[in-house]
């Protein structure tokens, strides 16, 4: 069954904790190992957990979170009781993975049952697990075996973070990503195959909204039906702008640089909508930078594109405020403090 993932935690394996969780009572002097899979706080913080599984449902040994929840595995038709605590100030764990344990409740894609390693040559092999949150809620674990992403796997720079991050890591995903709940071999892609997710949610409008970039060069090549060309630029700038613009509108609360909240409106969650205008558009090879790009109301937005604007030249800046002319009027473009030091840092090196 396809369902759209919201997010994943995974962790690469240490070799050490591999044997603790498979070793058989009295295997080694000092009993038959720990029963746990640790997360370090360093790599996955308490905040990130809380954003994967929501409210705590218990606590435990010094009143330290746990999550007592449901967990399916991809490829395999059976759902345990999983839990995840803290066990201590420094790590996560999830709990009970010790085969070999009257108390052991292993997750059944990590079970050598189920086609999980026995054993795997940790000096020169990588074995990862994770757990995929869906937007509906469901959990589902899986698990692989390599060193970098195979050819024939569809992966992004976000999932790729699996096989290159040292210790372990969350993923939150913006753009839609979907996995093959029936693949227990890579089960991730990109493009929907059922109707109702290649339906866009309101949120992927929203993200649509904030993320649109209207320079004229883009306008020129959508003109001239240049579709190819179009479509691989649009997605790397997409990609690329996501944590800038989010930044931007956050230091301005929404809030045009020019105008302030005149020709702006509120958005249905309250925000204000603005849009960020590169001074430099990205066709005409302008930086993809925060010393290139101010925030504006989408009127001006597309005066400053289409309209007669005067030269903008941030060496004129005097007191956080640089006067231009559009179609022949005054207005001045004003800057925040912290954004107008990135733009002198640029301007003076």
């Amino acid at each position: 069954m396809e369902k759209r993932v919201d997010s994943l935690v995974f962790r690469r394996m240490t070799y050490a904790d591999f044997r603790h969780i498979n070793k058989v009572g009295g295997e080694e002097e000092g009993g038959g190992g720990q029963s746990y899979i640790d997360f370090p706080v360093r790599e996955i913080s308490s905040q990130a957990w809380y954003d994967f599984l929501g409210k705590n449902t218990g606590t435990g040994a010094q009143n330290r979170p746990q999550w007592d929840f449901k967990i399916n595995s991809f490829g395999i038709k059976q759902i345990n009781d999983l839990r995840i605590y803290q066990r201590r100030s420094a790590s996560f764990s999830i709990s009970s993975q010790k085969i070999h344990s009257k108390s052991g409740n292993r997750v059944p894609s990590w079970h050598p049952k189920n086609g999980f390693p026995t054993d795997y040559n940790h000096e020169v092999e990588n074995l990862v697990i994770y757990i995929v949150k869906t937007v509906d809620g469901e959990y589902w674990a899986g698990w692989f075996l390599e060193n970098q992403i195979p050819a024939n796997w569809l992966g992004n720079s976000q999932l790729k973070r699996m096989f290159t991050e040292e210790s372990a890591g969350f993923i939150k995903f913006r753009n839609k990503l979907f996995v093959e709940t029936s693949k227990n071999d890579w089960p991730f892609y990109f493009t929907a195959e059922t109707i109702i997710n290649d339906i866009p949610t309101n949120e992927d409008v929203q993200d649509e909204l904030v993320l649109e970039d209207t320079s004229p060069r883009l306008q020129e090549l959508i003109n001239t039906g240049k579709q190819p060309e179009i479509v691989k630029r649009f997605f790397q700038i997409r990609k690329r702008n996501n944590k800038l613009v989010r930044n931007l509108k956050a230091l301005y609360g929404g809030r045009c640089q020019i105008t302030g909240d005149e020709f702006t409106f509120t958005k249905i969650n309250g925000e204000l909508y603005s849009e960020v205008h590169h001074l430099i558009p990205l066709g005409d090879n302008g930086s993809d930078s925060y010393a290139n790009t101010i925030v504006v109301s989408p009127m001006i937005h597309r005066m400053l594109h289409f309209a007669n604007v005067s030269e903008i030249d941030l060496n004129k800046i005097v007191d956080n405020k640089l006067k231009i002319q559009i179609n022949g009027k005054d207005y001045e473009i004003n800057w925040h403090p912290d954004h107008l030091a990135v733009v002198k840092d640029v301007i003076e090196n």
